[in-house]
């Protein structure tokens, strides 16, 4: 009847015990053969959180020791009958939770899987357990542990927890404890010998151990696995009124010591003698004793708190109606709740599970396009859709909890978006009508600029320990604050070279004691930023200081709430890791950042803030989460050159009670390398002629044919074709311009000199064979030689060579071959033009 929790297992004091009997109930334990197993840690838990709240799935081992005589005179034998009886107990004192469980209408579900390899037989020990005192369990429980391969443990603490950790991957459960089970059958009070801190039961908290004579009724069972789940005894003498442990860390009100006016103890599982039997046959227990152990509805929807947090997804779709199908792509996640226990690891965790992605059409029933039942899931979907839709909605679901994600609203011409920050899509508008309608296409890769609604910039930024001096960081002057936060050491924080990271920095602290710098940051000196302004989220650089390090952030807001916590995954000594915490409605003011679960960390990069410049993608989406309601002024503009948002900033509202997707239109204009006023003349002088052609021949082979930007480097209208795009097509307009040109204008000479043709009039020296020009690439082109001039020495001079006479005559001649691809042909086209003013 009695529970300790102290590390390295010093025990306390002893406590008085309670008396129940054993009653008949019906069993609830599953056959480990007829399981499936699927060794998965839940989300969030170390190897040694094996019993933070009591839900899921339990595994149980229940083992019993058999006294050899080596050292102890051997005064007990374990009977197949006395086996049976034992574990009858087990599974009836540990069924009775379920039972319980079932009586509170919830949608959970509780389930033991006992593993009785080491009841069926008994480890043999020299000890005879129950003639010593209690104290001497580390004895015998030692002796099994090594035998399992925990030898290597600092602790019988660190042993218990790396065998029920390999119990619980062993038999696929989500918690694991063990019951030491001493006999007692044959023991005249069924007591441990006197000078021990335990006369008969008790546990070791947190997903330990039990230890337990084998004549204690299922009662006891009962009552023990309660402190396995964090719940306080409340009889006399034991914990007081004022502590406080579990998931919620709910205080223990139901203690007998409550001195509160008026206050009657209720009967329970935690208390001693008569209303521990009581609560144990009226499968009844108090508010504040289920809470402990995980059980608390504090919103009365049957969804325990634990598991009523909604799931998260992070995903875009939209709708391909050329194929009639919606693409949808992602992540998913179940989200664990803030653990406040004051006892344990304060692991957040979950059990949640992402069982089906699902989406609707126009209000109607939900269809599962994906069922992975996995805690964490990646996605890219293909839903063929032949029916005609205007919305669709897509959400993830726990099956067995009813606990969904928000959900992600699209339209039949409208993306799917996450719902939260600043978010949109941008279209070009193609009939002005100020609509996105189902033809008009979105604008990837645009530039969004945010600022506040005064135009001045959002609060952004960084630093890093590499860009400070050595010695204390003075923070008058910046716009943040830091502080080393501890009960022992100074505030200041320092930067110093590392001791770990060869040739770095890291914001360190000072140790007076023992006058030295400290790097590391754990749980009892924590890296504190304080920042002016809330934020949605934050980014810091860390590294394990040892092997097995994890790092964590926790987020305040400006009235000193924990409103956010992330932990790194394990970090092995010198890894990086950017962790990053996020909250949409960007409210946070200040961070810790320390080592969790007993290990260090090293710091020396924080990213605060929101970015205030971001691309479309692919579907013209863009999003800038995690902004504080209000109206800010954006700025956009598209990658291509032909699309204009109109230049001016636009007034966007950011509301985190009603999401709005903002549809930003954009309008077709001229390219700023088009020649408004005459297409074809590429250098602006005032006409046409083949040196135009020229220019855009000479542009593509410098640049190469490409979608123009804002920086494009050249300074001709070579886009002569207005499409944005620069392409042999814009030489080729202008060439047939000039076939245009009417003869009296000048003399066309279209004929090859100097050499013979073998293709249509190509010069052999420049093109051997139709195979040259097959394989030059589609859409490109090449000048190939040098054309006459028209000049009296008729001498050949190279097209774009100084050796031209153009003193003496203009001299128009671009030779080229270039293939155009269009459909299924291949088209082929040779020309030389040799232009001459009369």
């Amino acid at each position: 009847m009695f529970e300790s929790l102290v590390r390295n297992f010093s025990p306390g004091k002893p406590l008085k015990t309670g008396f129940g009997r054993s009653l008949s109930r019906p069993l609830r334990a599953e056959a480990l053969e007829q399981r499936m197993l699927f060794a998965v840690t839940p989300l969030g838990a170390l190897p040694s959180d094996t019993g933070e709240f009591l839900l899921g799935k339990v595994a149980v081992t229940p083992v019993l020791f058999e006294s050899n005589g080596q050292v102890d005179n051997q005064t007990q034998n374990w009977t197949v009958e006395e086996i049976d009886a034992v574990l009858a107990k087990v599974t009836e004192g540990v069924g009775w939770w379920s039972d319980l469980l079932d009586t509170l209408g919830t949608v959970h579900d509780l389930e033991f899987i006992i593993d009785d390899t080491f009841a069926k037989t008994p480890f043999s020990t020299p000890y005879e357990p129950i003639d010593r005192p209690s104290t001497d369990f580390t004895l015998y429980a030692g002796g099994f542990l090594v035998d399992q391969g925990q030898g290597g443990a600092t602790s019988l603490e660190e042993a218990v927890y790396g065998f029920n950790h390999a119990q619980r991957e062993k038999l696929g459960s989500d918690w694991s404890f063990t019951i030491f089970i001493v006999d007692s059958s044959d023991d005249a009070d069924g007591l441990f010998a006197a000078g021990g801190n335990f006369a008969a039961a008790f546990a070791y908290a947190g997903g330990l151990f039990v230890v337990t004579p084998s004549t204690r009724p299922a009662s006891t069972i009962a009552h023990e696995m309660g402190h396995i789940f964090w719940a306080r005894d409340e009889y006399p003498g034991a914990s007081t009124w004022t502590d406080q442990r579990g998931y919620y860390d709910t205080q223990n009100t139901n203690a007998a010591d409550n001195p509160t006016p008026g206050f009657q103890q209720e009967i329970s599982i935690m208390r001693g003698g008569v209303p521990l039997n009581d609560a144990y046959t009226g499968l009844v227990s108090p508010e504040a004793t289920l809470a402990m152990v995980g059980w608390q509805d504090s919103d009365g929807d049957g969804i325990f708190d634990v598991a009523d947090v909604p799931l998260s997804m992070q995903a875009t779709g939209y709708f391909d109606a050329e194929n009639a199908i919606y693409q949808f792509r992602g992540e998913a996640s179940a989200v664990p709740l803030i653990n406040a226990n004051s006892s344990g690891n304060q692991s957040d965790i979950t059990l949640n599970r992402i069982s089906e992605v699902q989406y609707r059409l126009d209000g109607g029933d939900w269809i599962a396009a994906l069922t992975p039942n996995l805690q964490t899931v990646s996605f890219d979907l293909s839903i063929p859709i032949g029916a005609p839709f205007t919305t669709i909605e897509w959400r993830v679901i726990d099956v067995s909890s009813g606990v969904v994600s928000p959900s992600l609203v699209g339209k039949n011409v409208g993306p799917a978006v996450p719902m939260t920050g600043f978010t949109g899509v941008t279209y070009y508008d193609e009939n002005e009508n100020g609509l996105r309608d189902a033809t008009e296409m979105v604008l990837p890769e645009t530039d969004v600029y945010l600022t506040r609604n005064d135009g001045t910039p959002l609060y952004f930024g960084a630093f890093a320990a590499s860009e400070f001096s050595n010695g204390a960081i003075a923070t008058a002057s910046l716009p943040y604050d830091l502080a080393a936060v501890s009960e022992i050491f100074d505030p200041q924080v320092f930067v110093q070279n590392s001791g770990v990271l060869p040739d770095a920095k890291t914001f360190q602290f000072y140790d007076a004691l023992r006058g030295r710098w400290v790097e590391r940051w754990d749980a009892n000196t924590a890296f504190e930023t304080q920042l002016q302004e809330d934020v949605g989220s934050l980014t810091v650089r860390v590294y394990g200081a040892q092997q097995s390090s994890y790092a964590r952030i926790e987020a305040f807001n400006a009235s000193g709430d924990l409103i956010g916590r992330v932990t790194s995954e394990e970090l092995d000594a010198g890894e990086q890791t950017d962790l990053r915490i996020e909250r949409p409605e960007g409210d946070i003011q200040r961070i810790l950042v320390y080592g969790y679960a007993g290990s260090s960390v090293l710091i020396d990069r924080v990213e605060y803030g929101f970015n205030p410049e971001v691309k479309t993608d692919a579907l013209g989406v863009w999003q800038i989460p995690f902004l504080p309601s209000g109206e800010y002024l954006a700025e956009f503009q598209s990658a291509e050159v032909i699309y204009s948002f109109g230049g001016t900033a636009q007034v966007l509202n950011v509301d985190h009670g009603e999401f709005q997707v903002h549809a930003v239109a954009a309008q077709r204009i001229s390219s700023p390398q088009h020649n408004v006023v005459l297409a074809e003349d590429v250098n602006e002088d005032g006409g046409v002629s083949a040196v135009d052609a020229l220019v855009v021949i000479n542009d593509l082979n410098r640049y190469s044919a490409r979608v123009l930007t804002w920086d494009d480097p050249t300074t001709f209208m070579v886009d002569v074709n207005n499409d944005g795009a620069v392409s042999a097509l814009d030489a080729l307009i202008v060439i047939n311009s000039l076939a245009e040109i009417p003869s009296g204008s000048g003399e066309w000479i279209n004929s090859w000199s100097g050499s013979s043709k073998n293709h249509e009039g190509v010069p052999s020296t420049e093109v051997t064979s139709e195979a040259e020009i097959e394989n030059s690439p589609a859409g490109g082109f090449s000048v190939l030689g040098w054309a006459e001039s028209a000049d009296s020495d008729r001498a050949r001079e190279s097209v774009d060579s100084p050796n031209a006479d153009r003193d003496e005559e203009q001299l128009y001649g671009p030779v080229a071959v270039w293939k155009l691809q269009q459909g299924w042909k291949h088209h082929y086209f040779a020309a030389n033009w040799l232009m001459r003013n009369h």
